[in-house]
């Protein structure tokens, strides 16, 4: 995944990544998790680039 970053950074594609302590890929909507809130998160960074 890093180095996917590193390339789309280098074309001056915006990127953004988090990694959650404790939850692997698929953590759902992450309610009660430290995750929760990342849905609204992401929907930020999808308007920001349209």
């Amino acid at each position: 995944m890093q180095r996917r970053l590193e390339a789309m950074s280098a074309l001056s594609i915006p990127t953004e990544f988090h990694v959650y302590e404790g939850l692997s890929h698929g953590f759902g909507l992450g309610t009660g998790t430290v995750a929760e809130g990342w849905l609204n998160d992401a929907a930020a960074f999808w308007e920001e680039q349209m």
